[in-house]
């Protein structure tokens, strides 16, 4: 190490005399501008770039015999042993000898890679003295500063809450901080936990030391009867001790009384037991899931909608417990919560296990703590099958109402109302168009003594294939009415000519005349009947409902005095002149 250092290479693992060190040293992730910082440190440390010193703090100063800095990084060291750090952060430990003053002085020292400014590698040394050095600018000697440090180590570790305490192979305390006296009762230096403790209580603090020597470390926890009466319980962590060498001394132990710990989390136990019992007692699914979606509370309703045990759906998300689209579903719905920060309701369908499937309404509210940070959204599902299945039934209802109140119970044609409210709004739409509108008034020939000879059932039945067939001839947008026993009424729109409406009537009569057969209670019947047509136009004829009607159903009354099976338009009609 030139001319101020020289290496042992006594008990070395690697060329140059040192050891990789494992970890990443504290000192190493700092940078060269904040190393002064550590100007005051007792222990020597110093950053070097190949032979050139850059930078060292007092100590290292002292160590390397420099009056100053700029005389330290002046001078030329010569090059950097072998076997040292090849990256930054990287390390490795070696023993070297120093000569501050001429003196001989053993040190650890651990050199780190570290960053130079201008991005190359450097080396920082970071030493650990095996006998502190003098202070010879205060008339200090090497026994002083020792005391010092012990005197600092010692106030460092009374000031610490938690029990600290150094216990040699036999387990004889040599070293305790004040928390460790007040825990004791009695100043316990020189004494073992038998002679401090019961027998159990001793019996179990030897076996933790035991396994923290053979282990390198152990925890444990123990009730305590402290000095003032209370029971306390303590948690220990205890490790193995060595010197440089590798010769265990004893264990180090640190130990804190959680008492308080135990109990808050004993509380939040017996609170979380009787918050799972009440909202288990909830017939609705009850849910909480975090802001990632995973599911961290629920109730056995909810889990009753999976078919799975409670137990197996905390911790999933909503992708591990539903079907992948309705998964999609329910996570753009918790979104949809996030981003309004506002409760929000609606309605879906699930499948259950047994392969049905239940309609549920789910209310899900953004939720916070205390300090209003957001944790998650709460949900309460309700099964609402049965509500909606009564919605159906009733919209079926009300359907089937509107229905009977604007249709033929017989035939299922739009009925008289009906009619006028179609005839009115398509009258409306053929003033608005210009175009003609033609309204057919038909009534059934021989119908009277086919009802009279067969009967009523078959009659009705004759009613509704003549209605189907009059049906049958007219387009979608047409309508056809009944309005009377044995009459139907159609409304034809955007009708080209008083032939269009001509043709369609000729139609009516040819399908209705062919025969219709009827099963009677004994046997099949032929009922044979025919067809009378009026034909009114719009706006020629009448320009509202009634009075185009009235021309309808004038028409039709002479197509009977014609001779029936025929059609008959109301401007064929001959007029009387007046008197």
């Amino acid at each position: 190490m030139g001319h101020q250092a020289d290496q042992n290479q006594t008990g070395v693992d690697t060329p140059g005399g040192e050891a990789r060190a494992a970890g990443r040293p504290l000192m190493a992730s700092m940078t060269v501008a904040e190393l002064p910082r550590l100007d005051g440190l007792w222990a020597p440390v110093w950053l070097q770039d190949g032979g050139r010193m850059v930078w060292g703090n007092r100590a290292a100063l002292e160590l390397w015999n420099a009056a100053s800095l700029a005389d330290f990084q002046a001078r030329e060291f010569g090059r950097q042993p072998e076997g040292g750090p090849q990256a930054e952060g990287e390390s490795a430990t070696g023993r070297w000898t120093f000569y501050p003053k001429g003196r001989p002085v053993t040190a650890w020292v651990r050199r780190s890679g570290m960053a130079l400014p201008d991005g190359r590698l450097g080396t920082l040394h970071e030493a650990q003295l095996a006998a502190p050095l003098g202070d010879p600018d205060h008339g200090g000697t090497d026994t002083e500063a020792l005391d010092r440090e012990r005197a600092m180590l010692q106030s460092l570790i009374d000031s610490m809450p938690d029990i600290v305490f150094f216990k040699d192979v036999n387990g004889t305390y040599l070293k305790v901080n004040r928390a460790m006296l007040d825990y004791a009762g009695r100043p316990p230096l020189g004494l073992t936990d038998h002679r401090l403790f019961d027998a159990e209580t001793a019996v179990r603090r030897r076996r933790t030391d035991q396994i923290a020597m053979q282990k390198g470390f152990s925890r444990s926890e123990e009730w305590f009867v402290h000095p003032d009466g209370r029971r306390v319980l303590m948690e220990t962590a205890k490790a193995v001790c060595l010197d440089r060498s590798g010769k265990m001394l004893g264990v180090v132990g640190i130990a804190r009384d959680i008492t308080e710990r135990r109990q808050t989390e004993k509380q939040l136990l017996r609170q979380h037991a009787l918050l799972q019992g009440i909202i288990d007692t909830i017939p609705d699914a009850v849910f909480f899931k975090d802001r990632d979606g995973v599911l961290r509370k629920a109730n056995r309703a909810f889990a009753s909608w999976t078919g799975r045990p409670l137990e197996q759906l905390i911790g999933l998300g909503s992708h591990e417990i539903w079907p992948h689209e309705m998964a999609d579903g329910i996570r753009a719905g918790d979104a949809s919560v996030y981003a309004e920060d506002q409760p929000r309701r609606n309605e879906e369908s699930i499948p259950l296990p047994d392969g049905g499937r239940i309609w549920v309404e789910i209310l899900k509210a953004p939720i916070r703590d205390a300090g209003n940070e957001l944790l998650g959204l709460v949900g309460v599902g309700r099964d609402i099958t049965l509500r909606k299945a009564t919605e159906d039934d009733l919209r079926r209802s009300e359907a089937e109402k509107d229905h009977l109140a604007h249709h033929d119970a017989l035939t299922g044609l739009p009925n008289r109302r009906l009619l006028f409210d179609r005839l009115d709004m398509a009258l409306a739409r053929s003033r608005r168009s210009g175009r003609s509108l033609a309204l057919l008034f038909i009534d059934l020939d021989g119908f009277k003594a086919v009802n009279d000879r067969m009967g009523h059932d078959c009659g009705d039945e004759v009613l509704r294939i003549a209605a189907a067939r009059i049906a049958g001839c007219l387009r979608r947008s047409d309508t056809v009415a009944r309005v009377g026993g044995d009459e139907f009424t159609i409304i034809l729109e955007d009708v080209s000519s008083a032939a269009d409406a001509g043709g369609v009537a000729a139609k009516i009569v040819e399908a209705v005349a062919l025969p219709i057969p009827v099963q009677g209670p004994v046997q099949t019947n032929t009922a044979v009947i025919g067809a009378s047509v009026g034909i009114a136009l719009s706006p020629a004829d009448g320009s509202d409902a009634r009075s185009l009607l009235v021309a309808a159903d004038g028409a039709m009354y002479r197509a009977k005095q014609a001779g029936r099976g025929t059609h008959i338009f109301y401007k064929d009609i001959p007029r009387r002149n007046p008197d």
